[in-house]
């Protein structure tokens, strides 16, 4: 690495320090392995694709990548980033093409895809003779299992939540949400934070991505319904549509999300709320740190979803992942890299930095973690988390992109009611159970 990338890494480091999303007081242990890495010529490379390539993200990257690459002199570790929307179909040419990255971050809902192409290493044995094995939430393995294989290493957790503003509501002389909060009190609040003439709304509900199929899939679960009963699927049961129906008339009947909803992904929904056009939104705590910095840990919080009919609620857990492919022509450097990011200071600076759950119990106890109230929301989550159901089939994760998520849009925009968009989902994944 020559000395202008690292003069230039650094100096994102600092700025995003100066700009409050890296903590002053952590900004010595980022910038430490940039400042005089060792050269291990003799190393052996690691290719790493990176597949979620923003800012924050890449500096910190970069500096747990070059302190692994000081802390030993086998491996030295190669990020390569890609952007989201391209990383999935990069990885799958990759992989046909013979010629994949040793290693991958992936979210946990495409890697039965990778799976099913017969492309993910099975680190079963790695992982249980792994010193931290036990130490893992059970819930995280779980996302990374499939037929008994343990296929990756969660390097952080996730529980969908509310966020709310807090300063808005106090504005407004609106009462803040209890914990058992109901559909109702969720609908009462909306539309008391909706003022159009403002361009204030009361949600941010997402209608781009993967995600923009979960949320109300974890809505639908609220009502009693399920993705997978007893074999069969069920996502288009009576309770489902009823469910989906209430989601929809947010936009289409209750107008208290903004007229750009069919299109909002994950960008748009937190810039949102940190500009004040909507005043709640459903994601998972990788936004906390983000609205730290954009309405200032005072003027929000986060509390679990709202219960439904059926007097339950939801919240799927999801694993973002370490992924080693039975293609790498280094198993030993990827794995020692990913097991070193799991490690208890990179595994604590990391996810306490962006606002993710680490994986492992003992960091999640850690004061960062329990004490910090803008995760309140996502610990108080734990006893109603659910491993997502689409994970059941190596195929459903790619159909919710390709199918999935066009046929909630068109939901969205009112060109098809929820019972069709059901009925035709359901149709897509029983074709792809096999």
């Amino acid at each position: 690495m020559d000395d202008r990338t690292l003069l230039s890494r650094r100096k994102l480091l600092h700025y995003l320090a100066a700009t409050g999303v890296i903590a002053a007081a952590d900004l010595a242990w980022w910038d430490e392995p940039l400042i005089a890495p060792k050269k291990a010529w003799g190393a052996t490379p690691v290719r790493f694709q990176w597949s979620v390539p923003e800012p924050t993200r890449i500096a910190l990257m970069n500096s747990l990548a070059e302190r692994f690459n000081q802390s030993q002199s086998d491996f030295a570790v190669q990020i390569e980033y890609v952007p989201q929307a391209q990383a999935r179909q990069k990885l799958i040419s990759s992989i046909t093409g013979g010629n994949p990255p040793d290693l991958c971050q992936a979210w946990d809902n495409w890697i039965g895809q990778f799976n099913g192409m017969g492309a993910v290493e099975d680190i079963t044995a790695r992982a249980k003779a792994w010193k931290h094995y036990a130490d893992v939430v059970p819930n995280a393995w779980q996302t990374v299992t499939i037929n008994d294989k343990i296929t990756s290493l969660p390097l952080a957790v996730t529980l969908d939540g509310i966020f709310y503003r807090t300063d808005r509501l106090k504005e407004l002389g609106i009462k803040q949400p209890e914990p058992d909060w109901t559909w109702d009190d969720f609908l009462s609040i909306a539309k008391a934070l909706t003022k159009t003439d403002k361009n204030q709304y009361g949600f941010g509900m997402r209608g781009s991505g993967t995600w923009a199929l979960l949320y109300p899939s974890e809505f639908c679960y609220a009502n009693g319904a399920e993705v997978l009963r007893d074999g069969k699927v069920v996502i288009n049961s009576k309770e489902a549509i009823d469910a989906l129906t209430w989601y929809l008339d947010l936009a289409l009947k209750h107008k208290v999300v903004p007229p750009s909803v069919a299109t909002d992904g994950f960008v748009e929904i937190v810039e949102a709320f940190g500009r004040g056009v909507t005043s709640m939104y459903l994601h998972n705590s990788g936004s906390t740190g983000q609205q730290k910095k954009n309405v200032g840990i005072d003027n929000f919080a986060t509390i679990p979803l709202p219960i439904g009919p059926a007097k339950k609620r939801a919240s799927f857990w999801f694993s973002e992942t370490l992924t080693m492919f039975k293609g790498s022509k280094n198993k030993d450097g990827a794995w020692a890299f990913m097991s070193f990011l799991l490690e208890d200071e990179p595994s604590l600076k990391y996810n306490s930095t962006l606002g993710l759950l680490p994986a492992r119990k003992s960091i999640i106890d850690r004061p960062e973690f329990s004490k910090d109230p803008a995760q309140a929301g996502f610990i108080n989550s734990f006893p109603i988390g659910v491993v997502s159901p689409y994970l059941a089939y190596p195929g459903w994760g790619g159909k919710i992109d390709s199918d999935g998520v066009p046929l909630i849009q068109q939901a969205i925009l009112g060109k098809i009611p929820a019972k069709d968009c059901l009925d035709r989902f359901a149709e897509i994944l029983k074709k792809e159970m096999t």
